[in-house]
């Protein structure tokens, strides 16, 4: 007998109800795929029991065909943990992992959970988390970029014996799917697991977003496709949504109004190597040799846009999205060219001759 989701929702919340009773809970929330309009006929719900004096555990329950994480947690433990995501500097200079990947997911969890549960004191740490949800959004966007630039890396060194093909494969996909993953999330699509990226991009990406050159390109061989439409695609495919998601994204700046998401046939092209991460203050360009180039966002959309594209055309593009922000509102001509000659000058974006 196949259950269908409303069934399985059902389910959990009775299990979740049940539960939420036992002594010294006083706040209950179920969260998970399901909740958010993803999931299968296989996959589990989390259930968050908190209370003063709950003690940190985990454990699963059964309920017919559907299996439930249940997470207990005390209710100063999950206050902890909104009030580092509330108050996150996302500084250049603030140095990794500033807030725990476990605080993100786990406010993420919060934000979009169902509440069985309220003494009151959940509904104050969901409208706190609502109060700082650009914080929260900023910190999902970091965690992609973060992953794609890591990713960046390792291809860089894998790509140097022929022995490591296999796991420059898997890592070119890894790419891939971060890169998917930070469209989703500057989309306002701000589910923290990866499986479920090809729904995410289906209902949340902008038009004209190629999510058939998305599947394309993680499903083929990048190493045994011919040289120009396998690895080096793979690589552009990803920087440019990467690129976008760290300048237009960042912003909250609808991804509808990025220009192109494959390359032009002009002179001006981002060095395809570089990974690029979004900070406050700035905008850092890394190379594989560790170079670490600060931009600012502005700088960093004319280096963004250098995908293929002529002066003229580029212009054109920063003079059209200088009304979209005001942080890009100085892009006028003379800016844009003052910037890009600072870019071919450090070496992150190259002028091709054909």
């Amino acid at each position: 007998m196949v259950v269908t989701a409303a069934e399985r929702r059902a389910l959990a919340g009775q299990v979740a109800a049940r539960l939420a009773g036992t002594p010294g809970v006083t706040d209950a929330f179920l969260t998970g795929s399901l909740l958010v309009g993803l999931g299968n006929r296989t996959s589990d719900v989390d259930l968050y029991l908190l209370g003063p004096d709950v003690a940190p555990g985990r454990h699963q329950v059964f309920a017919e065909s559907v299996r439930i994480d249940v997470h207990r947690e005390s209710t100063a433990g999950l206050a902890g943990t909104v009030d580092r995501v509330a108050t996150a500097s996302l500084r250049s200079d603030a140095g990794p992992a500033v807030v725990p990947d476990r605080d993100v997911v786990a406010a993420l969890r919060l934000r979009a959970g169902k509440v069985v549960v309220d003494s009151g004191y959940l509904g104050t740490l969901r409208r706190r988390l609502r109060e700082h949800d650009r914080v929260l959004r900023r910190l999902l966007l970091t965690r992609w970029l973060d992953a794609a630039h890591y990713g960046q890396e390792d291809l860089t060194g894998l790509l140097d014996d022929p022995s490591d093909a296999d796991a420059a494969t898997m890592v070119a996909r890894l790419l891939l799917r971060t890169a998917g993953k930070a469209v989703a999330a500057a989309c306002d699509d701000l589910f923290p697991g990866e499986k479920w990226v090809w729904r995410q991009l289906d209902r949340s990406a902008p038009a004209g977003f190629p999510l058939a050159d998305f599947r394309r390109l993680l499903r083929v061989d990048p190493l045994a496709d011919p040289a120009e439409t396998g690895l080096p695609e793979v690589r552009r495919f990803a920087q440019t949504c990467l690129a976008a998601a760290a300048t237009l994204g960042w912003h909250r700046v609808p991804l509808a109004y990025w220009p192109r998401w494959h390359p032009a046939a002009g002179p001006l092209h981002r060095l395809p190597e570089l990974s690029v991460r979004a900070y406050v203050d700035g905008v850092v360009v890394t190379a594989p040799d560790s170079r670490r180039v600060r931009l600012s966002h502005a700088a960093a959309l004319v280096w963004a846009l250098c995908d293929g594209v002529d002066d003229r055309t580029l212009t054109q593009d920063t003079e059209h999205l200088a009304r979209t922000h005001p942080v890009y509102r100085s892009l006028d001509r003379e800016r844009t060219a003052g910037l890009l000659a600072g870019l071919l000058e450090a070496r992150l974006v190259e002028r091709k001759r054909h």
